[in-house]
């Protein structure tokens, strides 16, 4: 937060600029004023209020109902959840909030643990942690989970020179950032141990953080999406061999064509084969799962998809551990919880019957829809009711709640909500989730007719899942909207030459490489569309572009040598295609 001056002339705390692409823009006066009530609420994505933003967030929703609960108190409640955030980074937050006159933090910091690369062979070093003036550390509960840590680095990094000193960007550094999917993921037992073990540390730092400033703080349990998000990256185990590796994978494939026929029984039976064969496959799990509740076997339902969640080596979700952490430290502090998992569990019994969490109370793999916001700032309320920290609300204002629904759901944006959705469609487009991309794609175009990017996404998908001619139809709607959408053209171009529209094909694939001219794969293929329609002089020209750009690679100089075959046997080009274009 930094200073500034309000229209009133007040002095205030504000978000600063450079923060708010991770924060929302939020503000209270520097001085609390008299019978005011301050609330920080701290966490990730899903406390920001992501895919959307504070305007749908549980903070909103808190600010709303408190004044049921007590209209005599101004209440002012601060969203400090700060996309890609973990408990590492919350934990600095809550030091700089803890100057500001807080009166309670409600923390939800719980998916983001594995998101950011860090290491710890010299994060915590022992002669440092241990003397002045950090030896207070090891005369409280942290001190206890932060030598377990340490004594787990110190057995790893025995005997190994030290290096520089691991510190963390001064903003989020995502894994992810880095790649071109979860690819840099892998089963790391060890690492995973020791982010754990971190993470009880910063649960207890913030508690302690919390009692010095004279706050109170209540702690959320996890919910995620298990039932219909599948894990974002799958790994055998390492002591498996590739024979039965590929095994698994043909039973997989085998059993979601049966999933896709309805076939649940002979899916179940094809994935416990597999899941005996390679138990630590996340996605075997997942279908299984899929398999089960099909079947209406939930119970069995519901322990794969939380398999398939914690056996995912690229965890966006929090995994079991976080869960039974929060637990272990609220009980150990006398720190009140809400188990938001239980909840919604419940609620979903009662509306489903069954307790699979999924897309009914989420839009994507962790982040809530908008009823699931409003439901947890109650849940938080009725929490704080029975610590006594508020009153309950009187049985006269309930009917104000909807009310109040009503009012917020009218002040929603349907532009802005469905940008939001286009945005998660990419996301998971782009991490290889076709299923999750394309209905998050048509609730986009639901909101924004005729939006490129969620068509192009949708397109993308339907390509995936073999519906070939539906894809055609949405990339021709794509273009018929928006000509100059570049990064359609060697999706679309690709699409028409798989389906032997060639001049069709052509068209597009030079728009690609028009737009550029270093694009290889655009290049190859427009070289084999040029080489089914006896255009030898135009491939020869994009295999030697090729060569350029990759010499001396084996497929390319075989083409480069069909084409040129192709020149001397008829030096006058001949042009064909199979049909007429769409």
């Amino acid at each position: 937060m930094v200073e500034e001056t309000d229209e009133e002339g007040r002095q205030i705390y504000r978000t600063a600029k450079n923060k708010l692409i991770w924060f929302n823009d939020q503000s209270f006066t520097k001085k609390k004023p008299q019978g005011c009530k301050r609330i920080f609420c701290i966490g990730g994505s899903t406390t920001y209020g992501h895919p959307y933003s504070d305007s749908t967030s549980f903070s909103r929703w808190l600010r709303e109902f408190l004044p049921l609960a007590d209209d005599k108190t101004t209440w002012e409640v601060i969203n400090a959840g700060g996309i890609s955030y973990a408990s590492y980074r919350d934990a600095k937050l809550m030091e700089e909030f803890a100057a500001y006159e807080p009166d309670l933090f409600i923390l939800y910091s719980v998916h983001n643990e594995f998101l950011e690369r860090r290491t710890y062979s010299s994060m915590f070093d022992r002669s440092s942690l241990l003397t002045a003036p950090q030896a207070w550390v090891v005369r409280t509960r942290i001190g206890s989970v932060a030598k377990r840590l340490i004594a787990n680095i110190q057995q790893q990094s025995i005997a190994k020179p030290q290096t520089k000193i691991d510190l963390l960007p001064a903003e989020v550094d995502e894994m992810l950032n880095h790649t071109v999917g979860p690819v840099d993921y892998h089963r790391l037992p060890e690492w995973r141990k020791q982010v754990m073990l971190h993470y009880e540390v910063n649960l207890e730092r913030m508690i302690q953080i919390a009692k010095k400033a004279g706050a109170g703080i209540l702690l959320i349990t996890p919910a995620s999406n298990t039932k219909d998000c599948s894990p974002f990256k799958s790994e055998h185990s390492e002591n498996i061999s590739s024979s039965v590796a590929s095994q698994v994978e043909n039973l997989l494939d085998a059993a979601k064509d049966a999933l896709g026929q309805q076939k649940h029984a002979e899916a179940k039976r094809l994935l416990e084969r597999a899941r005996t064969a390679d138990p630590l496959y996340a996605e075997t799990h997942y279908r299984l799962g899929q398999a089960y509740a099909g079947l209406g076997e939930f119970d069995e339902a519901d322990q794969a998809f939380e398999e398939a969640l914690n056996q995912d080596v690229c965890p966006l979700r929090a995994v079991r551990e976080i869960g039974e952490t929060i637990e272990r430290v609220g009980r150990r502090n006398r720190v009140p919880l809400v188990d938001l998992e239980g909840e919604l569990r419940k609620r979903c019994k009662r509306e489903l019957g069954h307790e699979l969490l999924g897309k009914e109370y989420f839009v994507d793999h962790v982040h809530f829809d908008i009823e699931t916001h409003r439901r947890l700032a109650l849940w938080i309320m009725e929490e704080l009711a029975s610590q006594k920290w508020i009153p309950s609300i009187s049985a006269h204002r309930e009917s104000q709640i909807e009310t109040i629904g009503e009012r917020v759901r009218s002040e929603l944006n349907p532009h802005e909500q469905g940008v939001a959705l286009r945005n998660l469609a990419k996301v998971f487009h782009w991490a290889g989730k076709f299923e999750e991309a394309a209905p998050l794609a048509e609730q986009a175009l639901s909101l924004i007719p005729n939006d490129p990017p969620s068509r192009f996404v949708l397109a993308g998908c339907l390509r995936v899942f073999g519906k070939k001619e539906e894809a055609i139809e949405e990339y021709e709607r794509l273009f018929e909207t928006e000509p100059g959408f570049a990064r359609g053209y060697q999706a679309f171009g690709e699409l028409l030459a798989e389906e032997g529209y060639w001049s069709a094909s052509k068209a597009y694939l030079i728009a690609a490489v028009v737009h550029n001219p270093k694009n290889v794969g655009a290049l190859m293929t427009l070289g084999n569309v040029h080489l089914e329609l006896d255009e030898f002089k135009f491939a020869e020209e994009c295999f030697v572009a090729v060569d350029h750009l990759f010499p001396g690679d084996a497929e390319v100089q075989k083409k480069l040598k069909v084409a040129r075959d192709g020149l001397e046997r008829s030096p006058t080009e001949t042009h064909r295609m199979r049909e007429s274009p769409p």
